[in-house]
């Protein structure tokens, strides 16, 4: 009986550490805007930090946010793409993220609404912040930006895309 309860268990402890799937795993439908990130000060947020500072918590708190969920053997440093939109375990699968909506339910956040956490009153920025401006200078998903093939995408219901998700529909 011992070893039933503990096999039960042993599985969702392990589901429950993180809801980080990592920057990688985003670069994988979502190259050109892996790229644009990988390139920006966001990415090496930490390369800022003296050896002292990255070891506070509240300095790492904004130049590597998702640290602390990653896993040991998987750290996230800086500020990645789950910084900004929430993590992806839940909303990553491609039949999800092909809806916008669908998307949101399953935990992908405004990337607006998570910039001021960091640079809005009260953080320890010293310049003022302008959320439309800097959402100008990081750009890495605009319409502008976004390969044709995005643009093409099916349209369908949130309802079929969840029963299709939940049916293990191809990506």
């Amino acid at each position: 009986m011992r070893f039933i309860a503990l096999a039960l268990l042993v599985p969702s402890a392990a589901f429950a550490a993180s809801d980080l799937v990592g920057p990688v795993s985003c670069r994988t439908c979502h190259a050109q805007a892996f790229e644009i990130w990988s390139k920006s000060p966001h990415a090496h947020a930490t390369d800022s930090l003296t050896p002292e500072q990255r070891k506070s918590p509240m300095c790492l708190s904004c130049h590597s946010r998702d640290e602390q969920r990653g896993s040991p053997a998987d750290p996230v440093t800086g500020v990645s793409c789950e910084t900004c939109h929430g993590g992806g375990r839940s909303y990553q699968p491609a039949n999800v993220m092909r809806d916008k909506e669908l998307a949101r339910l399953f935990g992908l956040t405004d990337a607006a609404t998570n910039c001021v956490a960091c640079h809005g009153a009260g953080s320890a920025s010293p310049q003022p912040f302008d959320a439309k401006t800097a959402l100008g200078r990081i750009d890495h998903w605009s319409k502008d930006r976004v390969p044709r093939s995005e643009l093409r995408k099916r349209d369908q219901r949130p309802q079929k895309l969840v029963a299709g998700w939940l049916a293990g529909a191809p990506k």
